[in-house]
């Protein structure tokens, strides 16, 4: 059994040290250190509850409303053409089936937007430094009200994954930038398979996003008037209705491309581009694309984020759309088929939330109906289906004087 130790002069010098130290460890007595400051506690009365509840549903109602109602004002009409080439007659305007056209108008029209009619026809089309037939699908469609500016055009693509873990990665930023990236270094980059050819020339831009560009081109729209009658000529009679490729892409976008400092002899385009450059980059006929200026090719880069997508290809900002029967001709070169995919144009207004999209109204009243029926709920149990008596509030312990506030028992006495 080990001795008990005794308290000698030791033990009472570090006694008398450790209470002399101790107010140096002890934090100060104020409320802020000694967390005793006043706050506010939300105490959820029924009262609360209800007022909550209500505010909540008055306003995801109301907005939710106003967003449909954002949306129904927005007229459009959206034409499939993906089978043109195969199903359209040849050379002849014939009908387009119904289910390829969607259109949102008001119903008081006399123009059936849903009659429409399309030929497809080979015709020569002139490209950088050759000629080549093509397939141009030519479609006539009715705008059966007056469509007021900004008028949008877009093409649609179904099925194509933008969002797929390796396509999204297939570019060089610097490439695109304008710098001469050499060949070790795009060879090694996130550009393989398609960073130089057959000869091992650099793909200019290399990558597999570049190469699958949407490549079908758009007319402008073309109003077709009754026709003009003199005598017994008669002259067809049609309107351009202009729309413009430019400012259709993110105005920041453009500091993301430049004017490439590659020499044409070092450099091929894409393979996909061939519909465009056969005979590859020729000076002065067949000049690199001025990616900073496409805004087409910059819109093509914002990958999407689901397989069906929408993207912008011209557009009008000062100009009435007026109703009647409208043409569109499309150089048909973009092969949707081989992915199991859809095309289609759209022609669309803008409200201050964008296109034709019902879905952001619907899911805030949703939310607001929600809230709605369980503020009925709250106060039908709170109010009238008699419930238990409420708690006094002055009980809870942030209502009670701290243990710090009250007397000592000692100083009592």
């Amino acid at each position: 059994m080990a001795p008990r130790r005794r308290r000698g002069a030791d033990a009472a010098e570090a006694d008398a040290a450790s209470e002399t130290d101790a107010p140096k460890n002890r934090p100060p007595n104020t409320a802020f250190r000694q967390q005793r400051m006043r706050a506010w506690q939300c105490v959820l009365t029924p009262k609360l509850i209800v007022i909550v509840f209500s505010f909540l549903s008055i306003i995801y109602l109301g907005f939710g409303a106003y967003l449909t109602y954002l949306a129904h004002t927005i007229r459009d009409i959206q034409l499939d053409y993906t089978d043109c080439t195969r199903e359209a007659p040849k050379d002849t305007l014939g009908p387009m089936p119904a289910e390829r056209i969607s259109a949102h108008f008001s119903g008081n029209n006399t123009l059936d937007p849903y009659k429409a009619q399309w030929k497809v026809e080979v015709k020569d089309i002139q490209y950088l430094g050759f000629t080549a037939p093509r397939n141009v699908c030519t479609i006539e469609y009715n705008i059966p009200e007056d469509l007021k500016p900004t008028v949008s055009f877009y093409y649609h693509l179904e099925n194509f994954y933008q969002n797929h873990r390796r396509y999204v990665a297939s570019f060089n930023a610097k490439q695109l930038l304008g710098d001469a990236v050499d060949g070790g270094t795009i060879n090694g980059s996130t550009c393989d398979p398609l960073a130089h050819d057959a000869n091992g020339k650099i793909i200019y831009p290399c990558g597999v996003v570049a190469n699958s560009i949407f490549n079908d081109t758009f007319s402008s729209p073309t109003l077709l008037n009754p026709a003009l009658k003199d005598g017994d000529n008669v002259t067809p009679n049609s309107t351009v209705y202009e729309m413009k490729t430019t400012g259709i892409a993110w105005p920041g976008l453009k500091d993301l491309y430049g004017v490439t400092k590659y020499k044409l002899e070092d450099i091929v385009p894409p393979p996909n581009w061939n519909e465009t450059y056969r005979n590859g980059y020729i000076k002065g006929i067949a000049e690199p694309p001025d990616l900073r200026e496409d805004e087409h090719f910059q819109n093509w880069m914002m990958l999407a984020a689901a397989p069906n997508f929408y993207k912008l290809y011209q557009r009008n900002d000062q100009d009435v759309m007026r109703s009647g029967t409208y043409q569109v001709t499309i150089v048909d070169t973009y092969d949707t088929v081989v992915y199991n995919g859809r095309k289609s144009f759209l022609i669309t207004t803008i409200s201050t939330m964008g296109s034709r999209n019902p879905w952001p109204g619907i899911i805030f009243l949703i939310v607001g109906g929600i809230c709605l029926i369980l503020d009925v709920y709250f106060i039908l149990s709170f109010f009238l289906w008699k419930p238990r008596k409420l708690g006094d509030p002055s009980y809870l312990s942030w209502n009670q004087p701290s243990a710090a506030a009250q007397p000592h028992a000692g100083a009592a006495q």
